[in-house]
């Protein structure tokens, strides 16, 4: 039965072609000498080229580990095999990049294996996974709310492939005592403190009671999971592509359904951040694109999400820069932390047209009636108020900020023009009701926004 499955798996999903080159991840277990075993045994039947086996001794294990690396690299001896090791202390690696210790296993382990089969003439890396370990990932994942991982592992990936991608560890046991195949235990697998171990040796039983064709139920759910992610992945990819920039308008993914919606933003957030968030903030994220105002969500890393009347962005999280200048008429001040230029002139009423005084964004003109002021620029300050043009009395400049839907990570970043304690201009938005220019005016001092 074993065989016949290995074969099935090969033919169904293409994982073995004539002239394939073939790299085992070798751990010396059961798994992975079965496996060598079966790739040993059909090899001319397969057309395979080459053989070889690759060891990663993670120093875990103390004389364990090392007992392990010398038993494969007897095998691999025995059979006339190529064999290649690396020793590594993967808690170390861990501790120093702030990863789990499985997590750094995986990560250090697949990377010594495309190294030696990148330096070595290997087409193709294959590992041990079986059909009990795809069983035990997707409930592993499920368990832990991870919706990528929920529909375990594909028989193939990239140069990857898992020919006893069909067959379950207890049918690898039996196989191995019938052929009589020499392996090591791995005795922390038999420790339930570890979550893929208790999930081995007292969930899945307790299922399997409930349905005794676990495995494969779950094998015909993977399959079915794997078909629609990958095709909802495929289209949220090409739809994320009209977005190659830091900010979406929210018009344009207005009528998605919430299935592509958030592939969408998670492929859009990553591209932006290099971080790919929780499914938990995903979730934030879509709750609040409907809500009215400004909303903001912490990404992680530095980068903050902001939802903005009808525009959500992604922004490098700074801390305030507060900025103080001060300008004279004839003078013009390079604003450093905005990368501007602020101009300050004095001009008579037949200077300048009525058109540009009405034109608040770059220019703000006012009626000072003072030789050589002094006016100060700067960035804005707790209990700042502001006198709106044709108002009586003042507003709070936050208000005013609100009404004019500045964002929120705008608002420290917007030049106020003061005189005399009274914010004449909010540069770039609006200008304040003091000291207007009437007709009355003669002389007039403007200030002109200039893009560097």
């Amino acid at each position: 039965m074993v065989e016949k499955k290995f074969l099935k798996a090969i033919k169904d999903f293409s994982l073995i072609n004539k002239n394939d080159s073939i790299l085992v991840g070798f751990s010396g277990g059961v798994d992975s000498t079965v496996l060598t075993f079966l790739l040993l045994k059909f090899q001319n039947t397969l057309g395979i080229s080459k053989l070889g086996l690759a060891h990663l001794n993670h120093s875990l294990r103390g004389e364990e580990s090392d007992r392990d690396e010398e038993f494969s690299r007897d095998f691999a001896a025995r059979h006339n095999l190529p064999f290649f090791s690396s020793k590594v202390d993967i808690k170390k690696i861990a501790e120093e990049e702030g990863l789990s210790v499985e997590e750094t296993a995986r990560k250090v382990r697949y990377e010594f294996l495309n190294r030696i089969a990148g330096k070595e003439g290997f087409n193709k890396i294959a590992t041990g996974h079986h059909l009990s370990d795809l069983v035990e990932t997707m409930l592993l994942w499920f368990v832990q709310g991870n919706r990528r991982g929920i529909k375990g592992f594909k028989p193939s990936e990239k140069n990857i492939i898992r020919p006893l991608y069909y067959i379950t560890k207890t049918q690898i046991e039996q196989y191995a005592r019938e052929n009589d195949i020499s392996h090591v235990v791995d005795t922390t697998n038999l420790s339930t403190d570890i979550p893929r171990n208790m999930l081995r040796h007292q969930v899945i039983p307790v299922l399997k009671r409930l349905n005794p064709s676990l495995e494969d139920s779950m094998l015909v759910e993977s399959f079915l999971l794997q078909m629609d992610d990958d095709f909802l992945e495929k289209e949220a990819e090409a739809f994320s592509q009209k977005f190659p920039k830091n900010f979406i308008k929210l018009s344009e993914i207005e009528g998605l359904p919430d299935a592509l919606k958030y592939r969408v933003l998670i492929n859009w957030m990553y591209r932006n951040t290099g971080i790919y968030p929780s499914y938990r903030k995903v979730l934030t994220a879509l709750r609040f694109l409907n809500k009215e105002g400004e909303k903001r969500l912490d990404l992680g890393g530095g980068y903050i999400l902001v939802k903005s009347y009808d525009f959500i962005f992604i922004n490098k999280e700074e801390k305030k820069k507060n900025f103080e200048y001060k300008i004279r008429p004839g003078e013009e001040i390079y604003l450093e932390e905005l990368g501007i230029i602020l101009k300050c002139y004095t001009v008579t009423r037949n200077e300048i047209g009525m058109e540009k005084l009405k034109e608040e964004k770059k220019v703000a003109c006012f009626d000072i009636g003072e030789e050589n002021p002094e006016f100060t620029v700067r960035s804005r300050r707790e209990g700042d108020r502001f006198l709106p043009f044709g108002h009586k009395s003042e507003k709070k400049l936050k208000d005013v900020l609100i009404q004019l839907k500045v964002p929120r990570y705008m608002r420290d970043t917007i030049p106020l023009v003061e005189f005399r304690n009274k914010i004449l201009w909010i540069a770039g938005y609006k200008r304040s009701g003091h000291y207007p220019v009437t007709e009355k005016t003669k002389k007039m001092i403007c200030f002109e926004i200039k893009e560097v």
